[in-house]
C-alpha cells in the first residue's frame, strides 16, 4: 500500500526529502512571522510525510530514547480529557495543541545524509533577522507597532523572547566555530540586532532567561574566559540593557511589585489573594495547592481555570494555566506529568550536549535550555511558536549519529 502511495504521488526517494526539506525549511523561516504561515508549512510537511508513506519509518525510530517522552506527552493530554472538569473548554483545546509534536516526527523521517539540514536553522536566523528589523523600524516610526508591541510582524513578546535569545547562542556558536572573517561579522551583526530587538520588548521572563544563559555567549565569544573579564561582561551586559527606557521600566515595576509583596499584610501576600502586583505569584500559588490535592494525575487537561474559580470566594480575572510549565504538568497531570516533563528535556538536554560541537547540536541544546528556563514564568510548552520549535527540535534529534546510523543500518 505504501509502495502504490509512493508511486503515485512521488517519483522518486529523493524528490520526497527535497519536498520535506523546502516544507520543513519554510517552517523554519515563518515561524518567527507569526502563526499562520509556519502552522500551514507545517500541515504541508505532515502531509507529505503521510502520503508518501515516510509514515513507516516510525518503526525505525520508535525504539530511539527521544521518542518514547515525546509518544508520552501526546497520549497524556487526551488521557486527561477523561477527567477534566473543563472537558469541551481548555482541555480539548489543550489536548489538540499535541498536533505540533506530529511535525517533530515527521522531520524526524527526513534523509539526514542526502540534505543539508543545518540550512533550516540559517532559515530560522534571516527569518528572525528580518523581523527584528521590522522590529526595530517600529520604534523609530517608520513602521506602526503592533498593540504598543515592537514586535515586528511576527508574535507576542514572550514567544518572540525565546526565539531571539535561541537567535544570540546560535550565532555565537557560529562566531566561535569558525575563522572565516565574513561569516564573523555576520555573526555579531546578528547578535546586535537579536539584542537590541530584545531589549525593546517588554518580556521580563525574556530579560532573566537572556541574562541566566549569558555565559555561553560570552564562552563562545572569548577563547578564555577569566573571572574578570566574566564580570566585565556582566557590568557592560548590564550596562547596554538598562540603556532601554523599556528595560528600566518594567524592572522598576517589578521592584515596586516585590516591595507590595513584602510590605502587605500576611493573609494577602504572595498570592494568597488573587492582585495585579505581580500576579504569578497567585497563579503559582494555587498551582501548588490545587497540585498536592491532587498529586498522581492532577485535576486533568485544561482543568486548572475551572478549579481556580471554583477554589476562590473572591473575583480573579479568566487564567487558563499558572504560567509555568512544570506546575502546569503537575496541576494537570501530577507526577506522571512532571516525569514525562522532566524525561523529555533530559532527553534533548542529553542528547544534544553530546553534539553541542556541531551546528544543528548546539541549536538543539540552546532551544531546549531556553524553553526550560523560560518556560518557569510562561507556559512555553502550550503556546504555539515555542511548541512548534521545541517540538521540531526533538525530531532534530534523529540527525545525530547515534540515531541517524541506526536508521540507516536497519
Amino acid at each position: 500500500m505504501n509502495t502504490l502511495v509512493k508511486a503515485v504521488w512521488f517519483k522518486n526517494e529523493t524528490s520526497v526529502d527535497d519536498l520535506l526539506f523546502y516544507s520543513v525549511g519554510a517552517i523554519f523561516f515563518t515561524m518567527p512571522l507569526g502563526t499562520s504561515l509556519p502552522t500551514i508549512f507545517s500541515i504541508l510537511t505532515a502531509s507529505v510525510w503521510l502520503f508518501s508513506g515516510r509514515i513507516v519509518r516510525v518503526k525505525k525510530i520508535y525504539r530511539n530514547s527521544w521518542f518514547f517522552p515525546v509518544i508520552l506527552l501526546i497520549i497524556i493530554p487526551w488521557i486527561g480529557l477523561l477527567y477534566t472538569p473543563d472537558l469541551k473548554g481548555l482541555g480539548i483545546n489543550y489536548a489538540r495543541k499535541t498536533h505540533y509534536w506530529i511535525y517533530g516526527i515527521a522531520l524526524a523521517s527526513v534523509s539526514f545524509h542526502l540534505v543539508d539540514s543545518e540550512k533550516w536553522i540559517q532559515f530560522f536566523l534571516i527569518g528572525l533577522a528580518g523581523n527584528a528589523v521590522v522590529g526595530l523600524c517600529q520604534l523609530i516610526g517608520i513602521v506602526p507597532p503592533i498593540e504598543g508591541w515592537y514586535c515586528g510582524i511576527g508574535r507576542g513578546y514572550s514567544t518572540l523572547s525565546a526565539y531571539l535569545i535561541i537567535g544570540i547562542l546560535t550565532a555565537s556558536f557560529y562566531f566561535k566555530t569558525t575563522d572565516n572573517r565574513r561569516i564573523r561579522i555576520c555573526s555579531v551583526v546578528l547578535m546586535s540586532l537579536f539584542f537590541l530587538h530584545l531589549v525593546i520588548l517588554e518580556g521580563r521572563t525574556g530579560y532573566v532567561t537572556f541574562f541566566v544563559l549569558s555565559p555561553m555567549i560570552f564562552m563562545n565569544c572569548f577563547k578564555k574566559l577569566n573571572i574578570p573579564k566574566f564580570i566585565g561582561c556582566c557590568v557592560v551586559l548590564t550596562g547596554l540593557m538598562l540603556l532601554s527606557p523599556i528595560v528600566r521600566e518594567r524592572i522598576t515595576r517589578t521592584i515596586d511589585e516585590i516591595k507590595y509583596h513584602i510590605n502587605a499584610d500576611e493573609s494577602r501576600s504572595w498570592g494568597k489573594v488573587y492582585s495585579d502586583k505581580q500576579d504569578r505569584f497567585f497563579m503559582w500559588y494555587n498551582a501548588v495547592h490545587i497540585f498536592s490535592d491532587n498529586p498522581l494525575i492532577g485535576i486533568g487537561t485544561g482543568g486548572y481555570k475551572t478549579e481556580v474559580s471554583r477554589r476562590g470566594n473572591y473575583k480573579v480575572p479568566d487564567i487558563s494555566h499558572p504560567h509555568n510549565d512544570l506546575l502546569y504538568m503537575a496541576v494537570s497531570y501530577g507526577i506522571i506529568g512532571m516525569a514525562a516533563f522532566f524525561w523529555l528535556f533530559a532527553e534533548i538536554l542529553k542528547n544534544s550536549w553530546r553534539q553541542k560541537q556541531s551546528v544543528i547540536g548546539y541549536f538543539v541544546f540552546a532551544t531546549g535550555i531556553v524553553i526550560l528556563i523560560s518556560g518557569v514564568f510562561n507556559g512555553q510548552t502550550i503556546d504555539a511558536g515555542t511548541a512548534l520549535l521545541l517540538s521540531l527540535s526533538a525530531g532534530f534529534q534523529q540527525s545525530f549519529p547515534e540515531f541517524d546510523k541506526r536508521m540507516q543500518n536497519e
